[in-house]
């Protein structure tokens, strides 16, 4: 018996001590730096430093976000990428006070370029008028809102094309996966030019693949908030359409000469809990290995 109780108190402290890092986790946020390298990249761009937000759901890291933004400070990005889900929404129900004052924030000092997600996409389906408002807030900030759009810099003869990927219902599916149409991200945005280094803000990371088909050198993703669990040595366990190990859950990944960075998320949403997985700030430099 004296055993049974031992047993079961420590199951009582190891599940206590577990949501009390889970609690931790939600408020803390740990950066995460890749170095991306390229031929196709041009000098010009060389060094170029993006801050990527995915997945912050009007929530985010810290009291007011402000351990975020001091880590985005410090680290002097270029611009910042905001690869989707940035608000809020279920059954017509919508959220965005917080990520409005974010951007607002963000777009004072640096170039900000947000891509939609699939809560943006069901805000605008089920909640026309707070869509319509979110939109005219945004732009008002001044943040780039690349709804199946792209931007191009130029710097001299070198370029770097910046693309937001809107898929619509369908791609979000909670029960099996969509298999994407051979010509939809041609129909969808176009040719990829050859003669520029593109940079795809898609926020699902399932479709990789497709991306690296399509022309994107480098892609941003986010929409699985890290597998949620992080376990030693395993992938997340489980993703927000409820796949166990998603193969994309969080990091960096490689196939021929594109790349893409996938972030663990910033915040909650339904599932309101992150166990072995703080709140992520994906930091990607870029290098030129242009001859």
């Amino acid at each position: 018996m004296t055993g049974w109780i031992i047993a079961a108190g420590l199951l009582v402290l190891a599940a206590a001590a577990a949501l009390a890092r889970s609690f931790y986790e939600q408020g803390h946020v740990t950066v995460k730096e890749y170095a991306v390298e390229s031929e196709r990249l041009g000098k010009a761009f060389d060094g170029y430093t993006m801050a990527v937000l995915a997945d912050l759901h009007d929530k985010g890291a810290g009291r007011r976000n402000n351990r975020m933004m001091a880590a985005i400070r410090r680290l002097h990005p270029d611009a910042v990428m905001a690869a989707g889900d940035l608000v809020f929404a279920k059954g017509g129900k919508c959220r965005f006070e917080e990520s409005l004052r974010i951007l607002k924030r963000l777009a004072y000092r640096y170039p900000v370029y947000y891509s939609l997600g699939n809560h943006e996409e069901r805000m605008r389906r089920e909640n026309p008028e707070a869509w319509s408002r979110w939109y005219r807030e945004v732009s008002r900030t001044g943040t780039v809102l690349l709804d199946n759009v792209s931007v191009t810099l130029r710097d001299g003869g070198d370029a770097l094309t910046i693309t937001g990927l809107s898929m619509g219902k369908a791609y979000y599916k909670k029960k099996g996966k969509k298999v994407m149409e051979p010509e939809f991200l041609k129909d969808t945005l176009g040719v990829a030019s050859a003669s520029e280094y593109h940079i795809l803000l898609a926020h699902s990371p399932a479709y990789f693949p497709d991306y690296a088909a399509w022309g994107a050198d480098l892609a941003l993703s986010g929409h699985y908030h890290g597998g949620t669990v992080r376990l030693p040595g395993l992938r997340g366990v489980f993703s927000p359409d409820f796949r166990l190990f998603p193969r994309y859950s969080y990091g960096l990944y490689r196939r021929g000469k594109s790349v893409m960075a996938v972030s663990g998320g910033l915040g909650t949403h339904t599932i309101n809990f992150r166990l072995g997985n703080p709140s992520e700030l994906v930091v990607v430099r870029l290098k030129s290995l242009e001859k």
